[in-house]
């Protein structure tokens, strides 16, 4: 038992009304439950209700408890002072007003068809990835498809949120911005962090003076990233270390770069070791210092896909690591990596530039471009699949690992459109 499942009682007004009254044992009618209040204060706003003869205009809280409104210190907040109802599964204490007026209570317990309470407590005990499983399928389609537009919502928002925040981090400088996230998700989730780092203490300005000279671009990001610090391996390694060494005093970069044990090379393919990675971004880098700007203009997804899958020097297309030659050559960035990169970094670049601006426009486009980039394959949607959820597109794949991270993972099935579906169907 637990508050949402109390909040969805309430809401839906799925407990006995006949001859209703308040624990005073005054007759209670109600007019209008309210909404849903997902911020501070009473959880839900503008309801109406007749106690006796008199009508009431406010708020509801919903507690386990009575005694919860004392637990939760609701008697020191004002927010709390246009409370009209305390709907309550348990009257187990009798609260009152700051003016020790009594809070007319409603205690739903015994109001309540326990068969609602026990299909709740299936999806809370189910061990299943998605815990409506076995229902999932027999739900109308319109609610599914209203879950994928709400979670694809709150994930874009909270990406857009992101860029906002680097952005302020930045100096309000967009291309900045764009240097720092591109390099973080160059770490593809495993090595994002270190990437981020280098980003965050070699500005891109110091790269723009060497756009031109791409073994000075590679000196800097591998001296960054500290894999210039060991004995070097063969001459290029040795060449990059002597560059290094200039640069780092030139712009002040001594003791500022990682420490190899901040890379992870355990488990991942040798095209995704961060040293050809930082081969790929330093050719990005030269050939596209004004990345925002492309970002921001481009329509096309191939002219995207073409702008990312650079080749990077002729040393990393045979090394994956200093001093070893490869028996094959090292092949360029793969598709499924550029489309990664675009999902992560030009679709909340545009959104977040598109909120920030008041440009639907480029809304518009972050939008259309995750639902021109193929389907992300992962154990999350394939999860989805496995269920009937049909998963064409980017923006299904992205908007279903935010459905399952913040509702199916955490058994917040009545916030889901879904789950409130099924437990309607069992009242």
């Amino acid at each position: 038992m637990n508050e949402s499942f109390l909040h969805f009682i309430w809401q839906f007004q799925y407990f006995t009304k006949d001859k209703l009254q308040t624990t005073a044992g005054q007759n209670l009618q109600i007019l209008r439950p309210g909404r849903l209040n997902n911020d501070s204060g009473a959880d839900f706003q503008d309801a109406r209700i007749v106690i006796g003869e008199l009508e009431w205009i406010g708020s509801i809280e919903i507690h386990l408890k009575s005694s919860d409104w004392y637990q939760h210190t609701h008697q020191n907040n004002p927010a709390y002072g246009n409370v009209i109802l305390h709907v309550v599964w348990e009257n187990d204490q009798n609260i009152t007003y700051s003016d020790r007026t009594y809070i007319p209570t409603l205690e739903l317990q015994t109001l309540t068809d326990k068969n609602l309470l026990v299909r709740y407590g299936q999806f809370l005990g189910s061990s299943q990835t998605i815990p409506c499983h076995t229902q999932f399928a027999g739900t109308e389609s319109i609610y599914k498809l209203s879950m994928l537009d709400k979670a694809m919502s709150v994930r874009l928002k909270e990406k857009a949120e992101f860029v906002s925040d680097l952005f302020q981090n930045s100096g309000y400088d967009w291309e900045e911005t764009t240097y720092k996230l591109m390099a973080k998700n160059f770490g593809f989730h495993i090595n994002a962090e270190s990437f981020f780092k280098i980003a965050e203490r070699l500005p891109l300005r110091i790269l723009k003076r060497h756009r031109d000279n791409l073994f000075q671009l590679e000196a800097l990001l591998f001296g960054m990233a500290g894999f210039l610090e060991e004995s070097p391996k063969d001459e290029y390694h040795c060449a990059l270390q002597k560059e290094y060494d200039f640069l780092k005093i030139k712009y002040g970069l001594a003791d500022k770069q990682l420490l190899l044990h901040e890379w992870k090379f355990l488990r991942l393919r040798p095209s995704n070791f961060p040293t050809v990675r930082l081969a790929q971004f330093a050719r990005i880098i030269q050939e596209n210092i004004n990345l925002f700007s492309v970002f921001l203009h481009l329509d096309s997804l191939a002219t995207f896909k073409k702008l990312l899958r650079v080749e990077q020097s002729s040393y990393w297309q045979n090394h994956y690591v200093f001093g070893n030659n490869s028996n094959q050559k090292v092949p360029v960035i793969g598709l499924s990596s550029v489309e990664n990169l675009l999902i992560n970094t030009v679709v909340p670049l545009t959104a977040s530039y598109s909120i920030q601006k008041n440009e639907p426009r480029f809304l518009t486009k972050s939008i259309r471009l995750l639902e021109e980039l193929p389907a992300e394959k992962n154990t999350i949607s394939e999860s989805w699949k496995g269920l009937g959820l049909n998963i064409q597109n980017a923006f299904d794949s992205q908007a279903g690992i935010k459905w399952y991270k913040d509702f199916c993972s955490q058994k917040k099935c009545l916030q889901c459109d879904v789950g409130i579906q099924i437990m309607k169907k069992s009242n």
